[in-house]
């Protein structure tokens, strides 16, 4: 069969359909080029109490009207894509940090990390065994009693070089005042112990004057009237009053609420350990807990170390009589370190 003529059967229902298509697409695509972004508001906030490696850092976006984030911390860790994010360097340097935000607009911001300083160990300061007063030219002993010590450099506070080295030194000071002992163990400056000793003057000796025998007659009376000790006695007397005397002034006075504002100086790095020990009786007093375990001073000191917060609900300190130097605490307290409370 001949065909003369092809006829051709066009759908008009496609033909709209592709050209409503067509045009929502121009639609589209014309608001996304005449659209502009305002990026003016974008910005982050770096939140830190310290930058060293190791540190947490957090990351905060600043404009209420991101949908998305794109966080590029400048080191070898991925990406974040959240609008607060917490982040950890593991190397001291210079780091840029890039936000974008909404596709579109982008910030950065550079931080300098540092390197982690080592904290010192309580644990590791040596303990210096010695007496809180001396006289010139009486000669002094002084000691060690650290397990971990190996070796020892001794500086007595008179001279720059080293006075001795050995575990147990002997030394004669030759002026009176202040004077601040430095003992070094294994080598290691960085705990080194100090601790302080008072030098009084030596003591003068008395001269023998030649005694005049005239007798006054009102003091034969009053002689006669009162029973004198024999001389002895009276050495003996005049003795026990000058110790008596030098004890109180020698005496150590400290309340429980002047202990408790010691140790939060401690804890919080305003004063050294020194300072307290001052107080006790000998360096390494035994401290115990509310439940009666004993703990050595240094373990003591290395738990309220750093803590972000100390709560002490009650001080006991057994005093010495005669000096009242500490010879014992007995501590009822708690620290937060972090997140998380620890009973002592």
């Amino acid at each position: 069969m001949n065909n003369k003529s092809i006829k051709t059967h066009f759908d008009l229902n496609v033909f709209l359909t592709f050209l409503v298509l067509l045009l929502c697409g121009l639609g589209l695509f014309a608001f996304r080029v005449n659209s502009k972004v305002d990026c003016t508001n974008v910005g982050f906030d770096v939140i830190a109490n310290s930058y060293t490696t190791e540190d947490l850092i957090e990351f905060k976006s600043t404009d209420a009207s991101g949908v998305e984030w794109v966080w590029d911390f400048g080191d070898e860790n991925p990406k974040a894509f959240r609008s607060n994010v917490v982040h950890q360097f593991q190397k001291e340097g210079t780091y840029e940090i890039s936000l974008r935000m909404n596709g579109q607009c982008t910030t950065t911001k550079k931080i300098v990390i540092a390197k982690r300083k080592k904290l010192i160990d309580p644990a590791l300061i040596p303990n210096i065994i010695l007496p809180k007063y001396v006289r010139v030219g009486q000669e002094v002993a002084f000691s060690n009693d650290s397990d971990f010590a190996k070796s020892w450099q001794w500086s007595f506070g008179e001279t720059m070089a080293v006075d001795g080295n050995d575990r147990s030194e002997k030394y004669t000071f030759t002026s009176p005042g202040e004077k601040t002992i430095l003992l070094v163990v294994n080598d290691d400056r960085r705990h080194e112990a100090k601790q302080r000793i008072t030098v009084l003057p030596a003591l003068k000796e008395k001269k023998n004057r030649a005694s005049v025998s005239r007798v006054d007659p009102i003091e034969t009376v009053l002689r006669e009237q009162i029973d004198d000790k024999p001389v002895s006695e009276v050495e003996k007397d005049t003795k026990a009053a000058e110790n008596r005397a030098a004890e109180e002034a020698k005496r150590i006075e400290i309340s429980t609420d002047e202990m408790q504002q010691l140790l939060m100086g401690y804890a919080t790095r305003n004063i050294d350990d020194i300072a307290i020990r001052n107080y006790f009786c000998y360096s390494n007093i035994p401290v115990f807990n509310s439940t009666g375990e004993r703990f050595t001073v240094s373990q003591f000191f290395k738990d309220i170390r750093d803590v972000n917060k100390i709560e002490l609900k009650e001080i006991r300190m057994i005093k010495d009589q005669k000096t009242g130097c500490i010879k014992s605490m007995t501590i009822n307290m708690r620290t937060k370190k972090g997140l998380f409370w620890k009973t002592f």
